[in-house]
């Protein structure tokens, strides 16, 4: 394994660094590691480009907090994964390799996602990721691996009630790859469990899809009540425009999975009232965190949504496990996140009354999942950030997550 060496850097597939210098990271201290070098992967360009910049501003908070609260000086690098598995993976190799990265976060798409943790565990590199697909803690698990954002079982499992009182029959369109597919076998289930039916699924292209126009036809020509729209990024968002130009967003119930406001945001608050239903890991009207919420208005000079808190997240957890085990080591690292619960964290301030626990057994957070609602337009405000979307329903993740035997993963 090579976790944690040291060179010098380049700049190529845009990394860029913030922060102390980047060799020596990882030297343990008296009470943990004097300098740790985290590697922040995000999609700086391609079909997932404006939530790139979310992921760079809640690790910056992160870091903040975390130099203020402990003796360590820690160094940010980005690398633009392109939304593109094979450009992940070279990334993250010459972020080991070359860079001396002792840990990542970060991802995304779930088909990046797994490329970057399974050349990560193949090198005992610590990696948190942001893909919601059930096999990144399933079957395609990796030792090294751990998962934020709330699966997709955990989500579909928090939605499933109330779609099936929000619509009697559902139209399925999804994204054909893995978060896609999978994300729509479950919600399909959970329908059914709840008494509603699926009239119809369709596989779309993408991600980096904006023509919806044969798959919104068979929605309208079917006899769903209700479309699930289970379609990442600018995807949903063209997704959204078309239906909204057919208006079909007011003869169906709609549902956006693992949603986020910044798909909404890029429209108009008319096309945002479309959403009925939406499972998602954190919104900016979650209760609690207003501090958070107006740092990353600030210095992040955009509006606070789901990715920002997960970076967050996941910089604060890989560094504290860090700081606890004395050792930027990859298995030290992974050994002090297994089994832990998050009690002495600003997390627990960001979201208060919360259980939140990373399982030993697949690597998963296992904490609330929201689902949401927009607002009516005249309530939508855009000061001191906008906060166009509430929550309707919280579910404490323990409630919808799988059974680890559920789950298929075997480290």
């Amino acid at each position: 394994m090579i976790a944690g060496c040291s060179s010098d850097s380049d700049d190529a597939g845009g990394q860029q660094t913030t922060g102390g210098d980047t060799t020596d990271a990882g030297t343990a201290g008296s009470s943990g590691p004097d300098e740790l070098h985290i590697g922040v992967f995000a999609p700086y360009t391609g079909p997932f480009a404006p939530w790139g910049s979310a992921l760079t501003t809640g690790s910056e908070l992160a870091k903040q907090d975390l130099e203020a609260e402990f003796d360590v000086s820690i160094t940010l690098s980005e690398y633009d994964t392109e939304t593109n598995p094979s450009a992940a993976q070279e990334r993250i190799q010459r972020a080991v390799t070359s860079d001396g990265i002792d840990m990542a976060h970060g991802g995304i798409s779930s088909a990046v996602c797994g490329s970057i943790g399974s050349w990560a565990s193949d090198n005992g590199v610590p990696f948190i990721t942001q893909g919601a697909s059930d096999t990144l803690t399933g079957e395609s698990c990796q030792p090294y691996m751990f998962r934020a954002y709330p699966s997709n079982t955990m989500m579909a499992r928090a939605v499933g009630q109330p779609m099936a009182e929000e619509a009697d029959s559902w139209y399925l369109l999804y994204t054909d790859y893995v978060w896609g597919q999978t994300a729509q076998e479950i919600i399909g289930s959970v329908l059914e469990e709840n008494g509603a039916t699926v009239a119809g699924t369709d596989a779309v292209p993408g991600p980096g899809n904006q023509d919806f126009t044969q798959y919104i036809n068979n929605v309208e020509n079917s006899d769903a009540d209700g479309v699930a729209m289970i379609i990442p990024g600018l995807d949903a968002r063209a997704a959204a425009s078309q239906l909204q130009n057919r208006g079909l967003h007011e003869a169906l119930s709609v549902m956006f999975h693992q949603f986020e406001d910044q798909v909404m945001w890029g429209l108009n608050q008319e096309a945002a009232s479309m959403v009925d239903l939406g499972p998602t890991g954190w919104i900016n009207t979650v209760e609690g965190g207003e501090d958070f919420k107006q740092r990353v208005d600030e210095q992040g000079e955009t509006d606070p949504f789901s990715r920002q808190y997960m970076a967050y997240v996941s910089t604060d957890q890989a560094v504290r496990a860090a700081m606890r085990a004395g050792s930027a080591n990859g298995d030290d690292v992974r050994a002090a996140l297994e089994g832990h619960e998050i009690t002495d964290s600003p997390v627990n301030d960001i979201v208060p009354n919360s259980t939140l626990k990373w399982r030993a057994c697949d690597h998963q957070l296992v904490q609330p999942t929201h689902v949401v609602q927009a607002r009516d337009a005249s309530e939508m405000t855009n000061d001191p950030y906008k906060q166009w979307f509430e929550v309707s329903k919280t579910v404490a993740g323990d409630q919808v997550a799988r059974s680890c035997e559920e789950t298929g993963c075997s480290f």
